[in-house]
């Protein structure tokens, strides 16, 4: 009769059950005929998992430590709701790529597949520059893997997490470029619909990619049901927020002009407890004068975040390349710029 499961063992399960590869359920029935069968046999017996598998999955954590065929992982770049990007570069050239995986828990759910899929084909087909190319999506270990461009640099995110706040010519630069890109995806016929700082690298020398497409579509395309929600509640437009249908690339201009605030701030344009409270705020709440008339917020800075993040959409910019136009002409007005 073998031994009871070792505490690794244990561990082990519990990080197939936390990745997705196994149902809770699945799990203690493994661990109860562990004793009976042998760790490795009892793991077959309910997965039809073999022994290549077993170890694979043992030595990569489940994914958590990819080894992808074909690549030589590098490092991890990050990290989000539905997925994790490793930096590799490809065996057959050394070409430095970047390999957006579908978390393995999220490979059965038809609407996070076809979302992951769809930001696939939309990154290898969408000609914009400053927007993260896709090269390829392929199954492997039961998942996806989207590769694309290794984008080198840092998030928005990763700066205002530091606490590091932008003055006013580089935040605006920021969102120049962004806003370039918006009008081209605009062209294109898509809406961003979740753009915030964890969405937008900047480069050491100052250039701008939005890395993340996972929910650019025409309007709502693409939400799961009529209740639900694409993007992420901090910066919504009021119109997202309530869930409308005709979305357009109105309601990434108030996503951007929240960015600007958070950059130029150094916090959120609302606070709230959670993602409820900061939906209703977003729809009803405006926006704090005294904290946008203090610190070094100029007044065409001051219009620009008001304009971009107007409640009514037909107040605010009607195109990004309106809000390009004005912000070109203020950066071009101002000596030592």
């Amino acid at each position: 009769m073998s031994a009871a499961p070792t505490p690794a063992q244990q561990e082990f399960l519990a990080m197939l059950v936390h990745r997705g590869f196994l149902e809770k359920e699945h799990a203690l029935q493994i661990l109860r005929g562990v004793a009976e069968q042998g760790f490795q046999d009892a793991v077959a017996a309910v997965t039809g998992w073999d022994a290549k598998k077993i170890a694979f999955l043992q030595k990569t954590k489940g994914l958590a430590e990819p080894e992808i065929p074909g690549y030589t992982i590098e490092r991890k770049l990050g990290e989000g709701g539905t997925s994790e990007v490793f930096g590799a570069k490809r065996d057959k050239d050394f070409a430095r790529v970047a390999l957006k995986i579908l978390l393995p828990k999220l490979a059965q759910d038809a609407v996070a597949v076809r979302r992951f899929l769809a930001e696939a084909k939309t990154l290898s087909e969408l000609k914009v520059k400053s927007v993260v190319k896709g090269h390829r999506v392929f199954r492997f270990l039961g998942t996806y893997i989207l590769e694309m461009d290794w984008v080198a640099g840092r998030t928005l995110e990763e700066y205002l997490a530091e606490g590091e706040t932008f003055a006013e010519k580089r935040a605006l630069d920021v969102v120049l470029q962004t806003a370039r890109a918006l009008e081209d995806m605009r062209e294109a016929g898509l809406v961003h619909r979740d753009l915030k700082p964890g969405n937008i690298m900047i480069s050491k020398e100052g250039k701008v990619t939005l890395i993340d497409l996972g929910f650019a579509g025409a309007g709502m395309e693409g939400r799961h049901d009529s209740e639900s929600t694409l993007g992420t509640p901090a910066y919504l437009a009021p119109e997202q927020a309530r869930g409308e249908d005709d979305l357009d690339s109105r309601a990434d201009i108030y996503s951007l002009g929240a960015t600007l605030y958070h950059l130029v701030i150094g916090k959120l344009p609302f606070q709230a407890g959670d993602d409820q409270e900061m939906l209703r705020k977003q729809v009803l709440e405006g926006l704090s004068g005294a904290a946008l008339k203090g610190g070094d917020i100029s007044p065409s800075l001051h219009y620009f975040i008001e304009k971009m993040m107007a409640k009514d959409r037909e107040s605010r910019y009607a195109s990004a390349a309106a809000l390009i136009e004005d912000i070109e002409a203020h950066m071009k007005s101002q000596a030592g710029w």
